[in-house]
């Protein structure tokens, strides 16, 4: 069961997540939730939220795109002199700046 959720509903849920997730309302977010509550009854594991996975494809996402000298967004992801954060755009509205890439 564990493996049908993986290749199916978890595939058809995260499926460019990085592009549509930061842009939802929060009552879509709890809708999704709740079927991934209704797997985890189901199946009986414990499954990541939405969340995670989001901040994880995100931060892998990101990673790829930093490494990559000849990606189109590559100047976009300039690191702060710490290394440890990427130095954030300037933006108008709440949409632009909660887009991946802006």
């Amino acid at each position: 069961m564990l493996n049908f959720h993986r290749a199916v509903i978890e595939n058809v849920l995260i499926f460019s997540i990085t592009v549509w997730f930061g842009a939802i309302t929060q009552k879509e977010t709890l809708r999704l939730n709740r079927v991934v509550k209704t797997v985890f009854r189901i199946i009986g594991r414990d499954l990541p939220s939405l969340e995670i996975l989001y901040q994880q494809r995100l931060l892998g996402r990101a990673t790829l795109i930093s490494q990559d000298s000849s990606h189109p967004v590559h100047d976009l992801f300039e690191p702060l002199p710490s290394s440890r954060r990427f130095r954030s755009i300037k933006t108008r509205t709440n949409r632009f700046s909660t887009s991946f890439s802006p």
